[in-house]
């Protein structure tokens, strides 16, 4: 049985588990994975957003001071239009001075070349150009599409710009040939590990850096350029293990590790509470058994105690001798203290009777003030109370309420043995009456303190320990509480919780076992 408890216990614990720990962790991982992959797409996007616009600031740059040399040459060859071997000579020297250029070229009119910087083999012209037919009807200088030139062969963009005597009429086209593989030194020297790629208005792709591997994970941006209707794009790889699954799997082990300690915890409270619940169960048990058997002996010592008591009763009347009189009392207080006790134990081992009576509090201490001062006068302690002006009405039996008062007080009174003060008050908070018992006595330590309830522990030489026990076996039968603060040397404070009566509970006479 105690194996099948177990095992069944075990398979709930794992249940537990599973809903508390496992499933949460398998339900919220996807979503967190997904956060997670986001999270570093979005700051590696802004990053290849940083490049692109670094890149194409630069490429920028490229296209309009190539297209301001051009324009600064045709200036100078605006009023050489006839010169044919100054503009040979002006094309020569740029072209072997600046490295960008494949070549340049003078068309007339008519668009035939007619002086180039590169040896001509065949008659070309370029009038059928896009370009060139822009630049002739704008007059401003145009862009090319990325193309073969039909002189060099090399992979190349075209600049044309028109250019104008003084009169205003067009003498000539002055073409300017930019190599591509330029501008792809120009990307690799600026790139810092990005993928970049120049792409034209046709989508095609101009000059490139690398090879962009297909499986490895990337984040991309695109910058157009102003200058010409070009886009830059800028591509960041980055390692998904590292960044995100690393970084993933590290966080989940770290919830898991969290969720399982939080899981032992919880478990660990509620094991607690459970044996606490049983240890409260086992001592109801035994304060059960305490009880009945405090009630069977109780019963068997009355029977003889009576006849001790009748017998003397008759020896008193018979012996009137003074000493034998002293005796005769002797014997008659130490029977009513074994009477007391027996009633005591009599509480103890049955429920109490509930007197469905409602009752003021302040009436009831009221009552019973004059005892109160009595016994403190005996012990040389000073007594004070405290009472609320309002009647506080409780649904208590009179009998009962003074008889936890008069066993706290009794209590607080015996531990000033060298005097002290005594404090009662009486409060209603939050629908609950209370009864403040205050004594500037010895105190008790706290492993007193968790004992003092218990039946038949007391640390008088006289006490019976039933006391307290009976209290409290009154107070849970009217659904009351008792709280008891204690400090060694500096007295103990009770605070007696009583639920009030509402004015139609006010109900006298009958009672209810």
């Amino acid at each position: 049985m105690h194996k099948q408890l177990k095992r069944a216990f075990n398979k709930r614990n794992f249940f537990l588990y599973v809903c508390i720990v496992l499933l949460p962790l398998a339900l919220l991982s996807p979503f967190y994975l997904d956060y997670k992959s986001k999270q570093v797409h979005a700051e590696l996007e802004a990053e290849a957003r940083s490049h692109s616009s670094f890149q194409a600031l630069y490429i920028e740059s490229f296209i309009s001071e190539t297209i301001g040399r051009l324009e600064s040459m045709a200036v100078l060859m605006s009023d050489q239009g006839d010169n044919l071997s100054l503009i040979e000579q002006v094309l020569y020297k740029t072209h072997t001075k600046d490295a960008r250029f494949s070549g340049f070229y003078w068309l007339n009119t008519e668009g035939d070349i007619i002086v180039s910087s590169n040896v001509l083999t065949d008659k070309v012209n370029l009038i059928d150009r896009p370009y060139v037919q822009e630049a002739i009807q704008t007059g401003k200088t145009r862009i090319s599409e990325a193309h073969f030139g039909r002189v060099t062969g090399r992979y190349i963009f075209s600049l044309a710009t028109p250019v104008r005597n003084h009169f205003g009429e067009l003498s000539g086209i002055l073409i300017g040939s930019v190599q591509l593989n330029e501008m792809e030194n120009v990307i690799n020297d600026l790139s810092n590990g990005e993928f970049v790629q120049l792409i034209d208005d046709n989508n095609q792709i101009l000059v490139q850096s690398e090879d962009l591997v297909p499986e490895a994970k990337s984040a991309a941006s695109y910058m157009k350029l102003e200058v010409v209707p070009w886009k830059v794009k800028s591509v960041v790889s980055f390692d998904y293990a590292g960044l995100v699954m690393i970084p993933f799997l590290f966080h989940l082990l770290t919830a898991f590790v969290v969720a399982t300690i939080l899981f032992m915890l919880i478990q660990s409270y509620r094991s607690k509470q459970k044996l606490a619940q049983e240890l409260k169960q086992n001592e109801a048990e035994k304060l059960k058994l305490i009880g009945t058997i405090a009630a069977s002996t109780a019963h068997e010592i009355r029977n003889p105690l009576t006849g001790i008591k009748g017998f003397i009763s008759l020896l008193s009347a018979k012996y009137k001798d003074s000493k034998d009189q002293y005796y005769f009392s002797l014997i008659q207080n130490e029977v009513d203290r074994i009477n007391t006790i027996v009633s005591e134990l009599l509480i103890v081992g049955k429920p109490t009777v509930i007197i469905e009576e409602t009752n003021d509090l302040n009436e009831i201490l009221k009552e019973i003030i004059p005892l109160i001062e009595s016994e403190a006068h005996m012990y040389n302690v000073q007594l004070s109370f405290q009472m609320t002006e309002e009647s506080v009405w409780v649904k208590v039996s009179k009998d009962h309420f003074k008889q936890i008062v008069l066993n706290l007080v009794k209590n607080a009174l015996e531990a000033m043995d060298s005097g002290g003060q005594l404090h009662l008050a009486s409060e209603a908070v939050e629908g609950t009456a209370l009864l403040l018992v205050r004594d500037t006595g010895k105190g008790m330590p706290p492993e007193v303190l968790d004992k003092i309830l218990t039946p038949f522990f007391t640390m008088k030489k006289s006490g019976t320990g039933l006391g307290l026990a009976v209290c409290k076996r009154i107070l849970d039968s009217y659904g009351g509480s008792m709280r008891i603060e204690s400090e060694v040397g500096a007295g103990t404070q009770i605070t007696i919780e009583v639920p009030l009566a509402g004015k139609s509970e006010v109900t006298f006479g009958s009672s209810v076992s």
